[in-house]
Order: structure tokens, then sequence, then C-alpha cells
């Protein structure tokens, strides 16, 4: 595959969101796979994905890039731009919400190429900062985060009841 083959554009409505529900469900059971107790999937209803990817087209604080190859998406990148309580000296932060590249075409630049479009629009719209949660155990994600320039802030810790 040739990089320059590979079209990243603005998530619209012409866009064909079977291809994104199914690379969505691919998200969920490989992050599931990071923590089955937190992550366990309970059911996935296809029109709350659809829904989920409409809310950004033309959100003027939210945004998404999809991925092209033939004609197929096979990779995506969701993010917006959210403020921080007052008392921070940061108002405005830019936030990855979701990053998926459909496994057969992953180690072909296309997740750092949907992250650097993504760092683009928030240096368009002055956000200096920008952050991104993923799972502990996601290794390649944390991988790529960090080639494209992100460190560690902070850690989430969890604890369980037992009954």
């Amino acid at each position: 595959m040739e990089n320059n083959e590979i079209i990243i554009k603005e998530l619209d409505t012409e866009c064909n969101f079977s291809d994104l529900i199914e690379l969505s469900k691919e998200f969920f059971y490989e992050y599931e796979n990071n923590n089955k107790e937190i992550f366990g999937i309970d059911s996935i209803n296809e029109m709350d994905i659809k829904n989920y990817f409409q809310k950004f087209i033309g959100n003027k604080t939210a945004n998404a890039y999809i991925a092209i190859f033939n004609n197929k998406i096979i990779g995506y990148i969701t993010f917006y731009i959210k403020d921080q309580p007052n008392y921070w000296v940061v108002k405005k932060i830019g936030d990855i919400s979701g990053l998926m590249v459909n496994k057969n075409y992953r180690k072909n630049g296309i997740g750092k190429k949907l992250v650097t479009k993504t760092i683009d629009y928030f240096k368009q719209n002055d956000i200096k900062y920008y952050s991104v949660f993923t799972s502990i155990n996601n290794n390649d994600g944390i991988s790529l985060y960090k080639k494209c320039g992100f460190k560690e802030l902070y850690t989430t810790l969890y604890g369980e009841i037992n009954s």
C-alpha cells in the first residue's frame, strides 16, 4: 500500500456509516481485551454508533477525520475541544476521544496521519495542549502517541468492591 493512496478527510454526511460502525465494533471488542471487567461489552447498538459519529459533523468544538483506502473507511479519529475549570491557567484543551485503524492496515502510518491532522486542527483553533485517554495495556497505542509527541500526564487507578 502506498501511503499517498490513503485519503484523510473530515467526516461528513456522505461517508459510509456502515464502515464506521464496523470499525467501531472492532474498536470496542479490541478494547474489551484490555480489561474485561471494566471494558466488557454488554451490547452494541449500531444506531448509537451512527449517532455518536453524526454529532461531530458541523460541530464547532468537536470533529472527526476518516482515513479512506480504495473507497473504504479504514480508520478514524474523533476529538473535541473542552473547557477547563476557571481555576486552571489553561482554559481550553484538545481531547482525542477515539482512534481506530483497521488491524489489516496498521503499521502503515495511518494512525500517525490521523493524529497529526488532529494536532493541526488544534493549532488552527489556538489550542496549545491536548490529551488522550487509553488503557495502560494498549502498548501499540501508547507507542504511537509517544511517537507523536505525547507525554505521560496522570494515572487512573480503579478499585473493586467485593461482595
